[in-house]
């Protein structure tokens, strides 16, 4: 376990908050979009969806587009880390489309129910995107945490793999001692 990289006193009790270096790639969960890609150094997107070379990933979302799918490029930037977007990065250098966001049309019917694709769905399905993105992003850049409360085992409990802002983690650990607290 790496040290901690910030701690905090609440309610005389000790959380540690720590960088996860698990293998846990939010990819691999269940999710609505697929991100397909084709990058010459890094190995990202979705299994089964990374492509040798640019000409091939354009061909597969080409064909997921006349299908009705949903198609969003993704950028990447990569300089000392990489991070992701939906929109392009300013710097002409280090940064450029990697992929594809694809959100499957029969996918958003069969979770959110209908039979046509509306305006309202479409645009729930954008607002999913935009989350995936973020939360493929945050895990890219290295923002997954866990906390560990260090109180003479008191409570002692530990919580990993939560993806984005470290505020979250500090909020978990705090309902996991406020929670002990009110059970005591």
């Amino acid at each position: 376990m790496t040290d901690a990289i910030e701690t905090i006193e609440y309610k005389g009790h000790i959380i540690k908050i720590h960088q996860d270096e698990g293998d846990f790639n939010p990819r691999e969960n269940d999710n609505i979009c697929e991100f397909h890609c084709s990058h010459r150094r890094y190995n990202l997107g979705d299994e089964g969806f990374n492509y040798q070379n640019r000409e091939d990933c354009i061909e597969a979302v080409k064909e997921r587009e006349r299908n009705g799918d949903i198609v969003l490029p993704l950028y990447l930037y990569g300089h000392s880390g990489i991070t992701i977007s939906l929109s392009p990065f300013q710097c002409p250098w280090d940064s450029g489309q990697v992929g594809f966001v694809v959100i499957p049309r029969k996918t958003m019917l069969e979770e959110f129910g209908g039979k046509i694709f509306t305006k309202a769905l479409k645009i729930k399905s954008l607002e999913i995107a935009q989350c995936e993105v973020i939360e493929y992003d945050s895990y890219l850049r290295g923002e997954v945490y866990g906390f560990v409360i260090d109180d003479n085992n008191e409570i002692g409990d530990s919580c990993w793999g939560f993806i984005g802002d470290i505020k979250y983690s500090i909020e978990q650990a705090k309902k996991e001692i406020d929670h002990a607290i009110l059970t005591a």
